[in-house]
């Protein structure tokens, strides 16, 4: 079963800055396939896409994958209070795209 796992920690010499990475493993029907990643809030009402950080790469020939990229706090502060954050994995080249989502990181960004 693939399985995306989401962390978000300061970057202590740039205060306000965060960095993301996404890990994920299980994903060898998708290896040396494009994956592509972007950030979500999620809200009660409608989830909403997190305008950066985004990012991808290539699935590794163990299905496994490791992205980072940096966000801004104001980008993370998705709902002025405990923010949701998480991240959603397409895998493209399958003949359709894949989605996969990542756990919840909860902060105040």
């Amino acid at each position: 079963m693939p399985e995306v796992t989401l962390s978000i920690t300061p970057i202590e010499a740039s205060p306000g800055n965060y960095k993301v990475e996404i890990s994920g493993s299980g994903f060898e029907f998708a290896a040396n396939k494009e994956a592509r990643w972007k950030l979500m809030g999620d809200d009660p009402v409608s989830d909403e896409e997190i305008i950066d950080a985004r990012g991808g790469g290539v699935v590794g020939p163990d299905g496994t994958f490791n992205f980072t990229g940096n966000a801004k706090g104001e980008n993370l502060n998705e709902d002025w209070g405990k923010d949701e954050i998480y991240a959603i994995i397409s895998i493209v080249g399958l003949g359709t795209t894949f989605d996969y989502e990542s756990n919840r990181v909860t902060g105040h960004y």
